[in-house]
């Protein structure tokens, strides 16, 4: 059976999940393409596709219209199927690799950071309160379908993976030496601010060391995520 109406329960509640507070709520999350669709099974997150073609996609399928479809969608003319997918477990214990992400809010950095830490095979990925969600469609899309893969967690604090053990390489322009004269010689977490401000004060605290990536001054600053780029090939 064919679902065609946008008032239908179903896909008014899987709508819904395009906001944090319900996915959150839910712990289910859509993702968007045949790709993801490979991710989400080899992950084993993966519960049911939505598509307008009647193919095997190696998930439970529902068949919607082109108007239902666009309304799951975050794209505009959009024609690629829908998976629905479960939260992954956050980690507790992590490696000694991690990235910890201080109020990066744009989700294309976040997912390029994501896809990076998976590259560079660290061991993790903090997302602090005020980042955006690992679980929005489009950090899910600009990762390439690594949040499938590494290893998060949105609620462990630098304080306590501090108390761990971890030294704190932070992110800064004042009283910083550059990462290319520093390298860590235990277990880590490299910490990248927000786009607009850098990192917090409260985190600037917390930190064992401050870094930074001396650039030409005809250049304000660089992307968060090409920052973040260089200083994970440099410390992995």
């Amino acid at each position: 059976m064919k679902i065609t109406s946008t008032s239908n329960q179903l896909i008014k509640d899987l709508v819904q999940l395009k906001k944090s507070s319900v996915r959150k709520k839910q712990r289910m999350f859509l993702a968007e393409g045949e790709d993801f669709i490979v991710e989400a099974i080899s992950s084993k997150l993966g519960e049911r596709v939505f598509s307008t073609e009647e193919k095997d996609y190696g998930l439970p399928l529902t068949l919607v219209s082109d108007n239902v479809l666009k309304k799951l969608s975050v794209y505009e003319n959009s024609s690629a199927p829908i998976v629905l997918c479960r939260y992954k477990d956050e980690v507790i214990d992590f490696g000694d690799k991690l990235i910890y992400l201080d109020g990066v809010q744009d989700p294309g950095n976040v997912g390029t950071i994501l896809r990076t830490a998976l590259a560079f095979s660290y061991d993790g990925v903090i997302f602090s309160s005020t980042s955006a969600s690992i679980y929005s469609q489009k950090v899910i899309s600009s990762s390439k379908g690594s949040i499938f893969h590494i290893p998060y967690s949105e609620s462990i604090t630098l304080e306590e993976l501090k108390n761990k053990g971890y030294e704190i390489i932070v992110t800064s322009l004042q009283d910083a030496i550059s990462y290319q004269d520093y390298k860590p010689s235990g277990k880590f977490v490299l910490v990248l601010g927000n786009e607009g401000q850098g990192v917090c004060q409260n985190t600037l605290n917390l930190a064992s060391k401050k870094v930074r990536i001396d650039i030409s001054p005809a250049v304000e600053s660089l992307n968060v995520a090409i920052a973040g780029a260089i200083l994970m090939e440099r410390y992995r």
